[in-house]
């Protein structure tokens, strides 16, 4: 297959090997081996190829966007345009944890069977006004 140039010349491009290749794949005649982040010359068509022979899907992601001409810090999960901001942006974590983190532990995680939800009003609400099954994820 092969992916298009960006019709903006001043766009960036990524593109990250998310799964499967072994080796087989090929980005523009360059074999990639490994799950990595391929940056790509958003001016140029990109080949991708993969052989006949290979027994397993391959995914990528595909990131493009134009810069923003604008200074960004970041540190940590925060990006600002200022260190001032980043400070700001600090403080009203620790004040107000972004107006309150229900759950018991900071890096909360969910069983997969769970499905998508959000907690309103300390509610469980869902996409489809139930729980899904393991069945429909």
């Amino acid at each position: 297959m092969v992916l298009p140039k960006a019709n903006n010349s001043k766009s960036n491009r990524s593109m990250y090997l998310i799964e499967g290749a072994d080796g087989q794949v090929k980005v523009d005649d360059k074999s990639v081996s490994e799950k990595v982040c391929l940056t790509l010359d958003a001016t140029k068509d990109v080949s991708i190829e993969l052989p006949a022979t290979a027994k397993e899907a391959t995914e990528f992601l595909v990131l493009q966007g134009k810069p923003i001409d604008e200074p960004v810090v970041q540190h940590g999960p925060f990006v600002m345009n200022t260190q001032s901001e980043i400070r700001d942006a600090f403080m009203d974590y620790q004040r107000t944890q972004f107006g309150g983190w229900p759950w018991p532990r900071d890096d909360m995680v969910f069983p997969k069977d769970k499905g998508r939800f959000a907690l309103v009003d300390g509610k469980e609400t869902y996409p489809d006004g139930g729980k899904k099954s393991k069945d429909e994820l």
